[in-house]
Protein backbone atom coordinates (compact mmCIF):
# COMPACT_ATOMS: atom_id res chain seq x y z
CA UNK A 1 0.00 0.00 0.00
CA UNK A 2 2.82 2.38 0.86
CA UNK A 3 4.52 1.64 -2.46
CA UNK A 4 1.33 2.47 -4.33
CA UNK A 5 0.96 5.72 -2.40
CA UNK A 6 4.61 6.61 -3.03
CA UNK A 7 4.26 5.90 -6.75
CA UNK A 8 1.08 7.97 -6.93
CA UNK A 9 2.72 10.88 -5.14
CA UNK A 10 5.73 10.63 -7.47
CA UNK A 11 3.56 10.96 -10.55
CA UNK A 12 1.66 13.80 -8.89
CA UNK A 13 4.85 15.77 -8.27
CA UNK A 14 6.08 15.04 -11.78
CA UNK A 15 2.75 16.21 -13.20
CA UNK A 16 2.80 19.43 -11.21
CA UNK A 17 6.32 20.21 -12.36
CA UNK A 18 5.31 19.46 -15.95
CA UNK A 19 2.45 21.95 -15.63
CA UNK A 20 4.96 24.51 -14.34
CA UNK A 21 7.09 24.06 -17.43
CA UNK A 22 4.06 24.49 -19.71
CA UNK A 23 3.45 27.93 -18.23
CA UNK A 24 7.12 28.84 -18.38
CA UNK A 25 8.26 30.39 -21.66
CA UNK A 26 11.80 31.31 -22.53
CA UNK A 27 15.26 29.87 -22.02
CA UNK A 28 15.97 27.86 -18.86
CA UNK A 29 17.42 30.21 -16.26
CA UNK A 30 19.71 28.90 -13.55
CA UNK A 31 17.24 30.06 -10.91
CA UNK A 32 14.43 27.99 -12.43
CA UNK A 33 16.69 24.98 -12.78
CA UNK A 34 17.70 25.37 -9.13
CA UNK A 35 14.08 25.57 -7.97
CA UNK A 36 13.06 22.53 -9.98
CA UNK A 37 16.09 20.57 -8.80
CA UNK A 38 15.53 21.37 -5.12
CA UNK A 39 11.81 20.63 -5.34
CA UNK A 40 12.30 17.29 -7.10
CA UNK A 41 15.19 16.21 -4.84
CA UNK A 42 13.35 17.03 -1.61
CA UNK A 43 10.16 15.55 -3.04
CA UNK A 44 11.73 12.15 -3.58
CA UNK A 45 13.70 12.33 -0.32
CA UNK A 46 10.45 13.02 1.57
CA UNK A 47 9.17 9.56 0.59
CA UNK A 48 11.91 8.03 2.70
CA UNK A 49 12.37 10.74 5.36
CA UNK A 50 9.36 13.10 5.80
CA UNK A 51 11.66 15.74 7.27
CA UNK A 52 12.80 16.80 3.81
CA UNK A 53 9.34 17.95 2.79
CA UNK A 54 9.18 20.29 5.79
CA UNK A 55 12.77 21.38 5.18
CA UNK A 56 11.77 22.39 1.65
CA UNK A 57 8.74 24.31 2.93
CA UNK A 58 10.74 26.38 5.42
CA UNK A 59 13.55 26.84 2.92
CA UNK A 60 11.09 28.54 0.58
CA UNK A 61 9.49 30.42 3.50
CA UNK A 62 12.85 31.90 4.54
CA UNK A 63 14.41 32.47 1.11
CA UNK A 64 11.13 33.60 -0.56
CA UNK A 65 12.48 32.83 -4.07
CA UNK A 66 9.35 34.10 -5.83
CA UNK A 67 10.36 37.59 -4.66
CA UNK A 68 14.12 37.15 -4.81
CA UNK A 69 14.09 35.92 -8.43
CA UNK A 70 10.87 37.48 -9.63
CA UNK A 71 12.50 38.41 -12.92
CA UNK A 72 13.66 34.83 -13.63
CA UNK A 73 10.79 32.66 -12.35
CA UNK A 74 7.35 32.34 -13.98
CA UNK A 75 4.73 34.40 -12.22
CA UNK A 76 1.76 33.00 -10.35
CA UNK A 77 3.47 29.80 -9.21
CA UNK A 78 3.02 29.06 -5.53
CA UNK A 79 6.20 27.21 -4.66
CA UNK A 80 5.23 26.98 -1.01
CA UNK A 81 2.06 25.12 -2.03
CA UNK A 82 4.10 22.43 -3.77
CA UNK A 83 6.39 22.21 -0.76
CA UNK A 84 3.45 21.83 1.63
CA UNK A 85 1.94 19.09 -0.56
CA UNK A 86 5.25 17.24 -0.52
CA UNK A 87 5.48 17.64 3.27
CA UNK A 88 1.94 16.39 3.85
CA UNK A 89 2.52 13.53 1.41
CA UNK A 90 5.53 12.41 3.44
CA UNK A 91 3.46 12.51 6.62
CA UNK A 92 0.72 10.44 4.96
CA UNK A 93 3.24 7.75 4.01
CA UNK A 94 4.78 7.51 7.49
CA UNK A 95 1.98 8.65 9.80
CA UNK A 96 2.06 5.47 11.92
CA UNK A 97 5.74 5.84 12.73
CA UNK A 98 5.56 9.62 13.16
CA UNK A 99 2.74 9.74 15.67
CA UNK A 100 3.76 6.54 17.44
CA UNK A 101 7.27 7.80 18.23
CA UNK A 102 6.39 11.48 18.60
CA UNK A 103 6.14 13.19 21.97
CA UNK A 104 3.65 15.82 23.08
CA UNK A 105 5.76 18.73 24.31
CA UNK A 106 4.93 21.94 26.12
CA UNK A 107 5.48 23.86 22.88
CA UNK A 108 2.90 21.64 21.17
CA UNK A 109 0.33 22.46 23.85
CA UNK A 110 0.99 26.19 23.58
CA UNK A 111 0.75 26.14 19.78
CA UNK A 112 -2.56 24.26 19.89
CA UNK A 113 -3.89 26.64 22.53
CA UNK A 114 -2.85 29.67 20.47
CA UNK A 115 -4.45 28.17 17.35
CA UNK A 116 -7.75 27.60 19.20
CA UNK A 117 -7.81 31.19 20.46
CA UNK A 118 -7.10 32.53 16.97
CA UNK A 119 -9.88 30.33 15.54
CA UNK A 120 -12.40 31.60 18.09
CA UNK A 121 -11.46 35.21 17.36
CA UNK A 122 -12.01 34.57 13.64
CA UNK A 123 -15.46 33.09 14.29
CA UNK A 124 -16.47 36.02 16.52
CA UNK A 125 -14.84 38.72 14.38
CA UNK A 126 -16.62 41.99 13.64
CA UNK A 127 -15.77 41.58 9.93
CA UNK A 128 -15.51 37.80 9.27
CA UNK A 129 -14.27 38.28 5.69
CA UNK A 130 -11.18 40.19 6.80
CA UNK A 131 -10.52 37.71 9.60
CA UNK A 132 -10.92 34.69 7.32
CA UNK A 133 -8.38 36.00 4.80
CA UNK A 134 -5.80 36.22 7.54
CA UNK A 135 -7.07 33.02 9.14
CA UNK A 136 -6.25 30.95 6.05
CA UNK A 137 -2.60 31.98 6.26
CA UNK A 138 -2.62 31.36 10.01
CA UNK A 139 -3.95 27.83 9.38
CA UNK A 140 -1.05 27.03 7.02
CA UNK A 141 1.46 28.12 9.65
CA UNK A 142 -0.22 26.14 12.42
CA UNK A 143 -0.56 22.88 10.45
CA UNK A 144 3.05 22.83 9.27
CA UNK A 145 4.50 23.95 12.62
CA UNK A 146 2.49 21.49 14.75
CA UNK A 147 3.27 18.56 12.45
CA UNK A 148 6.95 19.46 12.37
CA UNK A 149 7.14 19.15 16.15
CA UNK A 150 6.63 15.41 15.55
CA UNK A 151 8.88 15.24 12.48
CA UNK A 152 12.16 16.67 13.77
CA UNK A 153 13.78 13.98 15.93
CA UNK A 154 17.47 13.82 14.98
CA UNK A 155 20.47 16.05 15.65
CA UNK A 156 21.41 16.19 11.97
CA UNK A 157 17.97 17.59 11.17
CA UNK A 158 18.41 20.46 13.62
CA UNK A 159 21.86 21.14 12.17
CA UNK A 160 20.42 21.14 8.64
CA UNK A 161 17.71 23.64 9.60
CA UNK A 162 20.15 25.97 11.38
CA UNK A 163 22.56 25.88 8.44
CA UNK A 164 19.70 26.48 6.00
CA UNK A 165 18.61 29.60 7.91
CA UNK A 166 22.13 31.02 7.93
CA UNK A 167 22.85 30.29 4.26
CA UNK A 168 19.45 31.43 2.97
CA UNK A 169 19.49 34.76 4.78
CA UNK A 170 23.17 35.14 3.92
CA UNK A 171 22.31 34.83 0.23
CA UNK A 172 19.52 37.41 0.58
CA UNK A 173 22.01 39.77 2.23
CA UNK A 174 24.47 39.13 -0.60
CA UNK A 175 21.85 40.10 -3.21
CA UNK A 176 20.98 43.29 -1.31
CA UNK A 177 24.65 44.27 -0.98
CA UNK A 178 25.34 43.40 -4.62
CA UNK A 179 22.61 45.80 -5.76
CA UNK A 180 24.10 48.53 -3.59
CA UNK A 181 27.77 48.12 -4.51
CA UNK A 182 27.47 47.10 -8.18
CA UNK A 183 24.17 48.66 -9.34
CA UNK A 184 24.79 52.36 -8.69
CA UNK A 185 23.91 52.35 -5.02
CA UNK A 186 20.45 50.76 -5.27
CA UNK A 187 18.74 50.60 -1.87
CA UNK A 188 15.99 48.14 -2.72
CA UNK A 189 15.62 47.00 0.87
CA UNK A 190 14.83 50.58 1.92
CA UNK A 191 12.60 51.51 -1.01
CA UNK A 192 10.84 48.20 -1.69
CA UNK A 193 11.54 45.95 1.28
CA UNK A 194 11.84 42.24 0.56
CA UNK A 195 9.58 39.23 0.19
CA UNK A 196 6.34 41.14 0.64
CA UNK A 197 7.62 42.93 3.76
CA UNK A 198 8.46 46.61 3.99
CA UNK A 199 11.93 47.79 4.96
CA UNK A 200 11.28 47.10 8.65
CA UNK A 201 10.06 43.55 8.10
CA UNK A 202 12.89 42.78 5.68
CA UNK A 203 15.41 44.13 8.18
CA UNK A 204 13.96 41.89 10.90
CA UNK A 205 14.27 38.82 8.65
CA UNK A 206 17.93 39.55 7.92
CA UNK A 207 18.75 40.53 11.50
CA UNK A 208 17.42 37.18 12.74
CA UNK A 209 19.92 35.46 10.47
CA UNK A 210 23.00 37.03 12.06
CA UNK A 211 23.17 34.62 15.04
CA UNK A 212 23.10 31.72 12.56
CA UNK A 213 26.04 33.26 10.70
CA UNK A 214 27.77 33.06 14.09
CA UNK A 215 26.82 29.37 14.30
CA UNK A 216 28.25 28.65 10.85
CA UNK A 217 31.45 30.53 11.65
CA UNK A 218 32.43 29.31 15.12
CA UNK A 219 31.11 25.75 15.20
CA UNK A 220 33.54 22.84 14.98
CA UNK A 221 33.00 21.57 11.46
CA UNK A 222 34.73 18.35 10.53
CA UNK A 223 36.03 19.81 7.28
CA UNK A 224 37.41 23.26 6.48
CA UNK A 225 37.02 24.78 9.98
CA UNK A 226 39.04 27.91 9.11
CA UNK A 227 37.18 28.41 5.86
CA UNK A 228 33.84 28.14 7.67
CA UNK A 229 35.02 30.79 10.15
CA UNK A 230 35.85 33.21 7.34
CA UNK A 231 32.64 32.37 5.49
CA UNK A 232 30.48 32.88 8.58
CA UNK A 233 32.15 36.21 9.24
CA UNK A 234 31.57 37.34 5.65
CA UNK A 235 27.86 36.51 5.54
CA UNK A 236 27.43 38.01 9.00
CA UNK A 237 29.00 41.26 7.76
CA UNK A 238 26.71 41.27 4.72
CA UNK A 239 23.68 40.81 6.98
CA UNK A 240 24.81 43.61 9.28
CA UNK A 241 25.25 46.02 6.38
CA UNK A 242 21.88 45.03 4.89
CA UNK A 243 20.16 45.83 8.20
CA UNK A 244 21.90 49.21 8.25
CA UNK A 245 20.78 49.98 4.70
CA UNK A 246 17.16 49.35 5.69
CA UNK A 247 17.28 52.37 8.05
CA UNK A 248 15.06 50.36 10.41
CA UNK A 249 15.78 51.64 13.91
CA UNK A 250 13.92 48.78 15.56
CA UNK A 251 15.96 46.18 13.68
CA UNK A 252 19.21 47.99 14.49
CA UNK A 253 18.45 48.14 18.21
CA UNK A 254 17.24 44.53 18.29
CA UNK A 255 20.32 43.37 16.36
CA UNK A 256 22.60 45.13 18.83
CA UNK A 257 20.96 43.40 21.80
CA UNK A 258 20.91 39.99 20.09
CA UNK A 259 24.53 40.18 18.96
CA UNK A 260 25.73 41.32 22.38
CA UNK A 261 23.80 38.44 23.98
CA UNK A 262 25.46 35.89 21.71
CA UNK A 263 28.97 37.31 22.07
CA UNK A 264 28.87 37.65 25.86
CA UNK A 265 27.73 34.03 26.18
CA UNK A 266 30.34 32.71 23.78
CA UNK A 267 32.47 30.24 25.74
CA UNK A 268 35.88 31.61 24.75
CA UNK A 269 36.19 35.08 26.29
CA UNK A 270 39.31 35.82 24.25
CA UNK A 271 37.42 35.07 21.04
CA UNK A 272 34.52 37.21 22.31
CA UNK A 273 36.87 40.17 22.75
CA UNK A 274 38.26 39.68 19.23
CA UNK A 275 34.75 39.44 17.73
CA UNK A 276 33.69 42.63 19.53
CA UNK A 277 36.76 44.49 18.26
CA UNK A 278 36.13 43.33 14.69
CA UNK A 279 32.45 44.31 14.88
CA UNK A 280 33.32 47.77 16.17
CA UNK A 281 35.70 48.32 13.26
CA UNK A 282 33.25 46.94 10.67
CA UNK A 283 30.33 48.95 12.02
CA UNK A 284 32.31 52.19 12.07
CA UNK A 285 33.37 51.62 8.46
CA UNK A 286 29.97 50.57 7.08
CA UNK A 287 27.79 53.02 9.01
CA UNK A 288 27.73 56.32 7.15
CA UNK A 289 26.60 59.63 8.59
CA UNK A 290 22.97 59.07 7.60
CA UNK A 291 22.84 55.68 9.31
CA UNK A 292 24.47 57.08 12.43
CA UNK A 293 21.97 59.93 12.53
CA UNK A 294 19.16 57.41 12.12
CA UNK A 295 20.37 55.39 15.09
CA UNK A 296 20.88 58.48 17.25
CA UNK A 297 17.39 59.71 16.38
CA UNK A 298 15.90 56.97 18.58
CA UNK A 299 16.78 59.15 21.57
CA UNK A 300 14.63 62.00 20.21
CA UNK A 301 11.41 59.99 20.12
CA UNK A 302 9.41 62.83 21.69
CA UNK A 303 9.96 65.00 18.60
CA UNK A 304 9.73 62.11 16.12
CA UNK A 305 6.35 62.04 14.32
CA UNK A 306 6.76 58.36 13.38
CA UNK A 307 7.44 57.37 16.98
CA UNK A 308 4.51 59.43 18.26
CA UNK A 309 2.13 57.82 15.76
CA UNK A 310 3.19 54.41 17.03
CA UNK A 311 2.61 55.43 20.62
CA UNK A 312 -0.90 56.52 19.65
CA UNK A 313 -1.51 53.21 17.86
CA UNK A 314 -0.27 51.28 20.90
CA UNK A 315 -2.61 53.22 23.16
CA UNK A 316 -5.52 52.51 20.82
CA UNK A 317 -4.69 48.80 20.75
CA UNK A 318 -4.53 48.62 24.53
CA UNK A 319 -7.96 50.27 24.82
CA UNK A 320 -9.43 47.88 22.24
CA UNK A 321 -7.94 44.91 24.09
CA UNK A 322 -9.51 46.00 27.39
CA UNK A 323 -12.88 46.60 25.73
CA UNK A 324 -12.74 43.08 24.22
CA UNK A 325 -10.37 41.24 26.58
CA UNK A 326 -11.12 37.59 25.84
CA UNK A 327 -11.22 37.20 22.05
CA UNK A 328 -10.55 40.70 20.69
CA UNK A 329 -12.20 42.35 17.70
CA UNK A 330 -11.15 39.53 15.35
CA UNK A 331 -7.96 38.87 13.44
CA UNK A 332 -6.85 42.17 11.84
CA UNK A 333 -10.19 43.76 12.72
CA UNK A 334 -8.63 46.12 15.25
CA UNK A 335 -7.34 48.22 12.34
CA UNK A 336 -10.97 49.06 11.53
CA UNK A 337 -11.40 50.68 14.95
CA UNK A 338 -7.95 52.11 15.66
CA UNK A 339 -8.93 55.67 14.66
CA UNK A 340 -11.91 55.62 17.03
CA UNK A 341 -9.61 54.68 19.91
CA UNK A 342 -7.02 57.40 19.37
CA UNK A 343 -4.78 56.36 16.45
CA UNK A 344 -3.59 59.07 14.07
CA UNK A 345 -5.49 57.75 11.03
CA UNK A 346 -8.05 55.18 9.94
CA UNK A 347 -6.79 51.66 9.27
CA UNK A 348 -3.64 52.23 11.30
CA UNK A 349 -1.76 48.99 11.93
CA UNK A 350 -0.76 48.66 15.57
CA UNK A 351 2.98 48.23 14.86
CA UNK A 352 3.41 46.04 17.92
CA UNK A 353 3.13 42.27 17.61
CA UNK A 354 1.94 41.74 21.18
CA UNK A 355 -0.64 44.52 21.25
CA UNK A 356 -1.82 43.57 17.76
CA UNK A 357 -2.59 40.05 18.98
CA UNK A 358 -4.24 41.39 22.14
CA UNK A 359 -6.50 43.75 20.19
CA UNK A 360 -7.28 41.21 17.46
CA UNK A 361 -7.57 37.94 19.39
CA UNK A 362 -7.68 38.86 23.06
CA UNK A 363 -5.33 39.19 26.00
CA UNK A 364 -5.17 35.38 26.59
CA UNK A 365 -3.84 34.92 23.03
CA UNK A 366 -1.17 37.56 23.66
CA UNK A 367 -0.16 35.81 26.90
CA UNK A 368 0.12 32.44 25.15
CA UNK A 369 2.26 33.98 22.39
CA UNK A 370 4.59 35.53 24.97
CA UNK A 371 4.72 32.17 26.78
CA UNK A 372 5.94 30.52 23.57
CA UNK A 373 8.82 32.98 23.39
CA UNK A 374 9.67 32.58 27.09
CA UNK A 375 9.45 28.78 26.94
CA UNK A 376 11.68 28.75 23.87
CA UNK A 377 14.36 30.85 25.55
CA UNK A 378 14.14 28.68 28.69
CA UNK A 379 14.37 25.37 26.80
CA UNK A 380 17.30 26.59 24.75
CA UNK A 381 19.14 27.87 27.82
CA UNK A 382 18.62 24.63 29.76
CA UNK A 383 19.75 22.47 26.84
CA UNK A 384 22.79 24.65 26.22
CA UNK A 385 23.87 24.44 29.87
CA UNK A 386 23.56 20.64 29.80
CA UNK A 387 25.71 20.48 26.67
CA UNK A 388 28.39 22.74 28.18
CA UNK A 389 28.65 20.61 31.34
CA UNK A 390 29.20 17.43 29.35
CA UNK A 391 31.61 19.08 26.91
CA UNK A 392 33.75 20.35 29.80
CA UNK A 393 33.78 17.38 32.14
CA UNK A 394 32.99 14.20 30.21
CA UNK A 395 35.81 11.92 29.02
CA UNK A 396 33.82 11.17 25.91
CA UNK A 397 34.75 10.69 22.27
CA UNK A 398 35.40 13.52 19.85
CA UNK A 399 32.27 12.54 17.92
CA UNK A 400 30.01 13.00 20.95
CA UNK A 401 31.64 16.29 21.91
CA UNK A 402 31.35 17.55 18.34
CA UNK A 403 27.60 16.85 18.36
CA UNK A 404 27.22 18.58 21.71
CA UNK A 405 29.23 21.55 20.47
CA UNK A 406 26.92 21.94 17.46
CA UNK A 407 23.82 21.71 19.65
CA UNK A 408 25.24 24.25 22.11
CA UNK A 409 25.98 26.72 19.31
CA UNK A 410 22.55 26.17 17.74
CA UNK A 411 20.89 26.85 21.09
CA UNK A 412 22.81 30.09 21.50
CA UNK A 413 22.13 31.18 17.91
CA UNK A 414 18.43 30.40 18.23
CA UNK A 415 18.28 32.30 21.51
CA UNK A 416 19.92 35.33 19.91
CA UNK A 417 17.58 35.20 16.93
CA UNK A 418 14.50 34.93 19.16
CA UNK A 419 15.71 37.86 21.27
CA UNK A 420 16.03 39.96 18.10
CA UNK A 421 12.50 38.94 17.11
CA UNK A 422 11.07 39.59 20.58
CA UNK A 423 12.53 43.10 20.73
CA UNK A 424 11.77 44.15 17.16
CA UNK A 425 8.22 42.79 17.53
CA UNK A 426 7.54 45.73 19.83
CA UNK A 427 7.74 47.94 16.72
CA UNK A 428 6.18 45.68 14.05
CA UNK A 429 3.03 43.65 13.43
CA UNK A 430 4.09 40.47 11.59
CA UNK A 431 1.77 37.67 12.68
CA UNK A 432 2.40 35.64 9.52
CA UNK A 433 6.19 35.86 9.71
CA UNK A 434 7.21 32.18 9.53
CA UNK A 435 10.84 32.25 10.67
CA UNK A 436 10.00 32.68 14.40
CA UNK A 437 7.68 29.68 14.16
CA UNK A 438 10.60 27.61 12.89
CA UNK A 439 12.60 28.82 15.88
CA UNK A 440 9.73 27.80 18.19
CA UNK A 441 9.93 24.33 16.64
CA UNK A 442 13.69 24.09 17.19
CA UNK A 443 13.29 25.23 20.79
CA UNK A 444 10.44 22.80 21.37
CA UNK A 445 12.31 19.69 20.24
CA UNK A 446 15.94 20.51 21.04
CA UNK A 447 15.84 19.14 24.59
CA UNK A 448 14.33 15.80 23.55
CA UNK A 449 16.75 15.39 20.66
CA UNK A 450 19.77 16.22 22.81
CA UNK A 451 19.02 13.71 25.59
CA UNK A 452 20.27 10.60 23.68
CA UNK A 453 23.51 12.40 22.79
CA UNK A 454 24.05 13.45 26.41
CA UNK A 455 23.25 9.94 27.65
CA UNK A 456 25.76 8.46 25.19
CA UNK A 457 28.38 10.96 26.36
CA UNK A 458 27.69 10.02 29.99
CA UNK A 459 28.08 6.30 29.20
CA UNK A 460 31.38 6.95 27.43
CA UNK A 461 32.51 9.00 30.42
CA UNK A 462 31.70 6.18 32.86
CA UNK A 463 33.50 3.63 30.69
CA UNK A 464 36.57 5.87 30.54
CA UNK A 465 36.59 6.33 34.32
CA UNK A 466 36.23 2.59 34.92
CA UNK A 467 39.01 1.79 32.48
CA UNK A 468 41.36 4.32 34.05
CA UNK A 469 40.63 3.00 37.54
CA UNK A 470 41.56 -0.52 36.39
CA UNK A 471 44.59 0.62 34.42
CA UNK A 472 45.97 3.72 36.14
CA UNK A 473 48.53 5.70 34.21
CA UNK A 474 51.29 7.21 36.32
CA UNK A 475 51.63 10.98 35.99
CA UNK A 476 55.27 12.09 36.45
CA UNK A 477 56.23 14.83 38.91
CA UNK A 478 55.93 18.42 37.71
CA UNK A 479 59.67 18.86 37.24
CA UNK A 480 59.81 15.87 34.85
CA UNK A 481 56.80 16.74 32.73
CA UNK A 482 58.90 18.60 30.20
CA UNK A 483 60.70 15.31 29.53
CA UNK A 484 57.36 13.60 29.10
CA UNK A 485 56.37 16.14 26.44
CA UNK A 486 59.64 15.65 24.61
CA UNK A 487 59.19 11.87 24.59
CA UNK A 488 55.57 12.32 23.40
CA UNK A 489 54.24 10.19 26.25
CA UNK A 490 50.74 10.91 27.43
CA UNK A 491 49.25 11.29 30.86
CA UNK A 492 45.87 10.01 31.91
CA UNK A 493 44.11 13.28 31.03
CA UNK A 494 45.46 13.40 27.49
CA UNK A 495 42.59 12.97 24.98
CA UNK A 496 44.89 10.89 22.75
CA UNK A 497 44.47 7.84 25.01
CA UNK A 498 40.73 8.26 25.53
CA UNK A 499 39.54 6.29 22.48
CA UNK A 500 41.07 3.20 24.03
CA UNK A 501 39.05 3.72 27.18
CA UNK A 502 35.78 4.48 25.44
CA UNK A 503 34.95 0.98 24.28
CA UNK A 504 31.42 -0.02 25.24
CA UNK A 505 32.06 -3.74 24.83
Amino acid sequence: MNKIAALTTTFLIAGLLAVLLLFWHGQPAKQMIFMLGVTIACGFAAFKVPFWGFFLYYFFAVLRPQNLWEWALPGGIRWSLFASLIALGGVALHYNKIFKNGQVTGMFRLMVMFAILIFISIVLAYDPMVAQRWGIDYAKIFVIAILMLFIVNEVWQVRALATMIGLSIGYIAWEINYLYFFQNGRLDILNYGYGGYDNNGAALLIAMGMPFAYYIGVCKWERFPKLSLVFGGCIGTLMLHAVMMSYSRGAMVASLVGIVWVILRHRSKAQSAIIIAILVVITSVLAGNQIRDRIVSTANYQQDASAQSRFEAWGAAWKIAWDHPFFGQGVRNSNLFSLNYGADRAGRTIHNQYLQIAADSGIPAMIVFIMMIVMSLHNLGMTRNRCIRHIKYDLSSDSSKNKLDHIEKICLATQGSLIIFAIDSMFLSLELFELPWLLFILAGVIGIITSPVINASAVENMNAIKSMSKNPVRVPPRKKRHLQKKSKRTDKTDPIILPGYLSTE
